[in-house]
């Protein structure tokens, strides 16, 4: 890299010592970004404490860090908060570790091996109609925590052949707890052991134990069977090609953790901005409602089916566009680097935001609206291939994106043809930053019957 070439990104001076660590306390991680891409443009540079942190917003920045120079943008301490809670699986593995882990696992998330899990889905999905069947006219539910109840009973169904959806709340509560960990963690100014006593530590530390307990328990148990089609069984039955191993105890726990945890939170998510947005955009919600009629006239939707619906799949990526459950991305340049010819230096951390590339206005004709036609083929096709990214890029794509994507369809089109979810009047729903990006408390909806 030329010194003499590169420039030096703009960004706050920060506090002596501390940097921007204060400010990023008071905003939150993603309020934080999000003013410093709109005061200082699309590359813009800041320190925490000693370490220097990089935001890069346009598409082809996410192009060179994740695709084309990924070799050189790691997984390393930006992720150690989240190793602490969930472990080295997949998410946060890195080297040789995450090359064979994803060798072992690709092969069970395939468009098509994802089908076996949809009679799961829309099984678990009648059975929540069923209950929403029981509750009173104009009676009010939390629309999110239903779409939480709903994915965590598929995916243990999915992953452990055990339905944890009726006992939902525990789990998700733990799971919660360490999300919020990782978050407040990575904005401290002062990080303790897990040893140490603190509330937050103790918070954590019962977290885990209520997971490792289900976790292990589980997993004993499914030794004690015979293999079945569920992706545990399938994760112990699995040997690498190139060494004949298999999964350590502690490895397949991790790859469970993290399974359970992104399997059922980020689709958990769609669902809920989904509904909240269909309720609040009526026009959208009558060419769903349309396309629904015409494709499955009133029947249960199958695997076969979510390929012909098309306005669904551009209403999710809409979805996904504004409220990506993966806000922010993190990785550490190993080596100096230039990225649109600002200098990288190596060791800094470098953040991607599909929060704030999804909604450049240089690319997207209405960037802060639900316009599902953003991906209507001819915008698809004239806009920059990573503009939108909510799943990642390059080798490190998202390797649950199929199944999420087909269970979302599902969901959508099953539910969807029997209510209305409708938003109580009254309440403002604004995204919360926690690890994923959630409503900052329940969406209140009202199940109107179709």
């Amino acid at each position: 890299m030329s010194q003499t070439s590169t420039k030096f990104a703009p960004g706050p001076k920060g506090l002596p010592l501390i940097g921007s660590i204060g400010t990023m306390r008071a905003k939150g991680p993603l309020g934080f970004w999000l003013d410093l891409w709109q005061d200082y443009g699309d590359v813009a540079r800041t320190q925490m404490g000693p370490q220097i942190l990089m935001q890069f917003v346009r598409p082809e920045h996410v192009q060179h860090i994740l695709v084309k120079n990924q070799d050189n943008y790691i997984k390393g301490m930006s992720h150690d908060t989240l190793r602490i809670p969930l472990g080295t699986g997949i998410l946060t593995a890195e080297g040789e570790l995450w090359r064979r882990q994803r060798r072992l696992m690709s092969p069970t998330y395939t468009p098509r091996a994802v089908k076996r899990f949809s009679g799961i889905m829309l099984d678990a999905t009648d059975k929540m109609l069923g209950r929403w069947r029981e509750i009173p006219a104009d009676s009010a539910v939390a629309i999110n925590l239903e779409m939480m109840r709903l994915t965590m009973s598929v995916i243990s169904r999915s992953i452990f052949s055990v339905d944890i959806g009726e006992d939902f709340a525990t789990a998700g509560q733990a799971l919660t707890q360490i999300l919020d960990f990782a978050s407040q963690r990575s904005v401290s100014l002062l990080t303790l052991p897990l040893s140490v006593p603190t509330p937050g530590n103790r918070r954590l530390n019962r977290a885990l134990t209520t997971i490792d307990e289900f976790l292990y328990g589980i997993i004993a148990d499914r030794r004690q069977k015979p293999p079945g089609d569920d992706l545990l069984s399938l994760l112990m039955e699995m040997r690498d090609e190139e060494t004949g191993e298999g999964m350590s105890e502690k490895q397949l726990r991790d790859e469970v953790l993290i399974t359970f945890f992104a399997g059922h939170e980020t689709t958990a998510q769609l669902l809920t901005w989904a509904w909240y947005l269909f309720s609040e955009h009526p026009v959208v919600e009558e060419r769903f409602h349309a396309e629904l009629k015409e494709n499955l006239g009133g029947r249960t939707p199958r695997a076969e089916d979510v390929e012909g619906l098309s306005y669904t799949r551009m209403i999710m990526d809409e979805t996904l566009r504004l409220y990506s459950p993966v806000a922010l991305m993190a990785r550490d340049a190993m080596e100096d680097d230039e990225v649109d010819g600002y200098e990288v230096p190596a060791g800094s951390i470098v953040t991607l935001s599909p929060y704030m590339t999804h909604r450049h206005p240089e690319f997207w004709e209405r960037p802060v609206e639900f316009y599902p036609d953003h991906f209507a083929a001819e915008q698809v096709e004239t806009r920059p291939r990573y503009a939108y990214f909510p799943f990642g890029a390059g080798p490190r794509i998202c390797l649950g994106k199929h199944f999420a994507l087909l269970e979302g369809a599902l969901v959508l089109a099953e539910v969807g043809q029997r209510y209305r979810p409708r938003l109580v009047p009254g309440q403002e729903i604004e995204p919360h930053w926690s690890g994923t990006l959630r409503p900052g408390g329940p969406v209140m909806m009202v199940l109107e019957e179709r």
